[in-house]
C-alpha cells in the first residue's frame, strides 16, 4: 500500500509541475504582448527622443521573470481502493433425508374365541327328565345364546341335584363348554346391547359343581373368568370370597 501511494503522490506531483509550467509560460506570453503594446505606444508620442536618452531598455525577457512555485496540497491524496468482494459463502450441504419410518406393524389379530367341545355321548339313563330335555335343547341349538341358555338350565339342574354324585361329576364334567358359551355370549351381549346385564349365576353354580367334585383350581379359573367379565354370584362376598372359599376347602382336602 506504501508503495502504491509514493506512487500516486510522484504522478500527482509532476502534474501540478507541468500544469505550472504551463500557467508560467501563457503569462510571460502575455506579459510580452502587453509591453510590445505599449513599447509601440510609446514610439508614436516620442518621435524625437534621441537614442541617448532613451537608455537602454532592458526588456523583461532579459531581466527575466521570477514566479514562487508553490505546491499546496491540503490532506493527504490517498487512493480509494475497491473494497474486495466477499468470498462467496460455501453451499451448505444438503440435509441428509429423513429415514422412513417403519410402517406399523400390524395389530395381531384376536384370537378366535374357543368353540364348545362337543359333548361326549354319556348314558344319561339315571337323569332326571329336566336334565335330558336341556341337554337335548343344547344339542338342537343352533346359535350361542341358545346353546348358553340351554346348558344352563342343564348346570342349574346338576346343581339343585348335587347331593347326588352323578348329577356332580357330569355338571362337572361341563365345564369347559359351558365357560365357552359363555364368554361368547357375553360378548355378543356386551356388543349388541350394552346396557344389558350378564347374569352371573352359571358360572356360580358351576365353580360349586367343580369344588364338590374336588376339582379345585378348575372352580377358581371359572370364578376369575366371572370376574374378568364382570359378573356377579348374588352374594355379598362375590366371586373374590368365593375363591377364597374354595382355596380354604383345597388346602384342607391336602392335609
Amino acid at each position: 500500500m506504501k508503495v502504491i501511494a509514493i506512487i500516486l503522490l510522484v504522478i500527482i506531483g509532476v502534474y501540478l509541475y507541468k500544469r505550472t509550467q504551463r500557467l508560467a509560460n501563457e503569462e510571460n506570453d502575455k506579459r510580452a504582448q502587453d509591453e510590445q503594446a505599449a513599447s509601440e505606444a510609446v514610439e508614436a508620442e516620442v518621435k524625437d527622443v534621441t537614442p541617448d536618452t532613451m537608455g537602454e531598455i532592458s526588456s523583461p525577457s532579459d531581466e527575466g521573470v521570477s514566479f514562487d512555485k508553490k505546491l499546496d496540497i491540503e490532506g493527504e491524496v490517498v487512493e480509494i481502493m475497491p473494497e474486495p468482494e466477499p468470498e462467496p459463502e460455501p453451499e451448505p450441504e444438503p440435509e441428509p433425508e429423513p429415514e422412513p419410518e417403519p410402517e406399523p406393524e400390524p395389530e395381531p389379530e384376536p384370537e378366535p374365541e374357543p368353540e364348545p367341545e362337543p359333548e361326549p355321548e354319556v348314558d344319561l339313563a339315571w337323569a332326571n327328565a329336566k336334565l335330558t330335555q336341556a341337554i337335548a335343547d343344547t344339542t338342537a341349538a343352533t346359535d350361542t345364546a341358545a346353546q348358553y341358555t340351554a346348558m344352563s338350565v342343564a348346570v342349574a339342574e346338576c346343581y339343585k341335584q348335587r347331593k347326588q354324585a352323578d348329577y356332580v361329576t357330569y355338571g362337572a364334567s361341563l365345564s369347559k363348554r359351558y365357560t365357552a358359551f359363555f364368554t361368547v355370549y357375553a360378548a355378543e351381549t356386551k356388543a349388541d346391547s350394552p346396557e344389558t346385564e350378564v347374569k352371573g349365576v352359571g358360572l356360580m353354580h358351576m365353580s360349586t359343581l367343580l369344588n364338590d367334585n374336588a376339582e379345585f383350581d378348575a372352580a377358581i379359573e371359572i370364578c376369575k373368568t366371572a370376574i374378568k367379565h364382570g359378573v356377579s354370584d348374588g352374594t355379598v362376598t362375590g366371586f373374590e370370597g368365593r375363591i377364597t372359599r374354595i382355596e380354604k376347602a383345597k388346602a384342607k382336602a391336602n392335609k
